[in-house]
């Protein structure tokens, strides 16, 4: 995935006026538009395997539905709204996400480690998880106190804990046939 453009002191209104046929994914944070090239296959396999275990977990119950990309999720910041398209969404009876999965890429792990963490930690987002496909792994941060804690690194060989849906998904499975 490539940012192809950083524009600055933009509104939700001047959101809402761009074009968005000519790109696959518009965000806006804080003020700035980032617009981004389509994802690569890996991208999108490990998304629709991770859509795919949590639509399963998620039927269980069946208190939370996963959304996956492109979908805007609104959200605001320091007196702004903020639109984003996490890569996978977990909805548990709220407006706003209870996890957020991003799997990074070069050009978008800097802001999925930073911006983006930051503002889904101001909106409570109860988990949020970095998948990094190079080394297959998938790091948690858990909201305690309006803040994020670093859970651990998950590798292949580990079961991780979802606790919105309360179940586990085995990290093997989220890389499988890569």
């Amino acid at each position: 995935m490539d940012e192809a453009l950083k524009l600055d002191n933009y509104s939700y209104d001047d959101y809402l006026d761009i074009d968005k046929s000519t790109t696959e994914h518009v965000e806006l944070i804080d003020g700035k538009i980032y617009m981004m090239a389509g994802a690569s296959a890996m991208h999108q396999d490990i998304v629709l395997n991770l859509g795919y275990l949590l639509k399963n977990l998620s039927k269980i119950d069946q208190k939370c539905l996963p959304r996956i990309a492109p979908f805007d999720l609104k959200l605001n910041n320091n007196d702004r709204i903020n639109i984003v398209q996490p890569d996978l969404m977990l909805f548990c009876q709220n407006d706003i996400p209870c996890a957020i999965f991003e799997v990074l890429s070069p050009s978008t792990a800097y802001k999925d480690k930073t911006v983006k963490k930051e503002l889904y930690e101001a909106n409570g987002i109860k988990e949020y998880f970095l998948v990094n496909p190079e080394f297959k792994i998938i790091e948690k941060f858990i909201l305690e106190d309006q803040k994020y804690f670093y859970d651990k690194a998950y590798g292949i060989k580990d079961s991780m804990e979802i606790l919105c849906l309360n179940q586990e998904i085995k990290v093997a499975e989220v890389f499988e046939s890569l």
